[in-house]
This record gives C-alpha cells, sequence and structure tokens, in this order.
C-alpha cells in the first residue's frame, strides 16, 4: 500500500499565482510531490489519465490545466515526470491570520456568530 499524502493549496497559490481553484489543486498536488523529501524521485511519474482519475477530473480537462499550468510556466515536463518549477523554498511564506485581520468574531464568542 502507498504512503498516504496530503496536499494544501496555499493562499499564494490563488492570491499570487493567480490561480483558478482547479489550477491550484493539480498545481498542489503536482508542488507536493515535487518537493516531498521522502520520495526518491520526486514529481508525477504517471500519465494525465491517471492524474485525472486521481483527482477526479476528466482527461480532457486536466490536459487543458497541464497546457495552462505548463503555458505560464508553473510546471514542466522532464522526461515524463511533472514537477513544479517552484522549489519549497522559494515558495512565498504564507502570513499568520490573526483574528484582527479579520471580521470573524474571536474563538468560542458563539454569541456573535
Amino acid at each position: 500500500m502507498a504512503k498516504p499524502f496530503y496536499f494544501v493549496i496555499q493562499s499564494w497559490m490563488l492570491e499570487d499565482m493567480k490561480l483558478s481553484l482547479s489550477e491550484a489543486a493539480v498545481y498542489a498536488y503536482i508542488h507536493g510531490l515535487t518537493n516531498s523529501k521522502e520520495l526518491e524521485q520526486p514529481g508525477w511519474h504517471g500519465s494525465v489519465r491517471r492524474l485525472a482519475t486521481v483527482l477526479h477530473t476528466s482527461p480532457s480537462t486536466m490536459n487543458d490545466i497541464i497546457n495552462r499550468l505548463k503555458s505560464k510556466a508553473y510546471i514542466r515536463i522532464v522526461n515524463g515526470l511533472i514537477l513544479s518549477n517552484i522549489n519549497r523554498e522559494l515558495a512565498p511564506k504564507t502570513p499568520t491570520v490573526r483574528n484582527s485581520d479579520t471580521n470573524l468574531p474571536p474563538l468560542g464568542d458563539r454569541e456573535s456568530i
């Protein structure tokens, strides 16, 4: 059985890179695989069809997303591997959001919700 793997859509992927949610999901998945310190060989090793299956979309939609990410130079394909062009160390740091930064009530203040 494969090791569990999770990926996170970071705010910088949406705000700085201006990705749609579907582009961000695909990019976050590939970015996570590219920058994983646990993998012998980083990146996506399967076909676009398999990637579409893993991320629950159609192969044609996945092809479109991959092509858009390639055209924006956010991913590259090397010897059949799909890799992120942004290294973990170069990715913008996600700022910590404090309650004062939002219009949300403080945690536990159920009366004002």
